[in-house]
């Protein structure tokens, strides 16, 4: 299991379109995509399928060249350090994976990653890390 990083779902929303276009243009599937925008872990092997397609459009999202500049490499990007930040793994246990919110649209999936920001920033305030919660 893998999470994507929060700080580029924002970049990769424009091209993820509407819900019938997800799987034609990055490959994965609209519960997939309701998983990542809500901060939620999702098979390794859609992470990688999402991250070579990402890998492929890089030029057409203008986030990515403004957070990986490289003046090395022809559409600005470097791709190397953009791929290592894209996924982050992660351990699911079978005890764990029935707390895991149901997530039926993409506004609930912001909704809940909003919120858990608030609550992580929330929790390093109080002196707690995030591990504590």
């Amino acid at each position: 299991m893998c999470i994507v990083n929060r700080a580029l779902v924002d970049d990769i929303a424009p091209l993820v379109g509407s819900q019938a276009d997800v799987m034609r243009r990055i490959g994965i599937s609209w519960n997939c995509w309701i998983k990542i925008a809500g901060g939620l872990p999702i098979r390794l092997s859609v992470g990688q399928r999402l991250r070579t397609r990402l890998l492929a459009d890089r030029a057409r999202i203008p986030g990515f060249a403004a957070k990986f500049p490289s003046a090395t490499a022809p559409d600005g990007v470097d791709c190397a350090a953009l791929e290592a930040a894209l996924l982050r793994p992660v351990t699911i246990t079978r005890q764990e994976r029935p707390a895991l919110p149901p997530l039926r649209s993409v506004r609930r999936a912001l909704a809940l990653a909003v919120a858990r920001s608030a609550g992580a920033a929330q929790a390093t305030d109080h002196g707690r890390s995030i591990a504590d919660n």
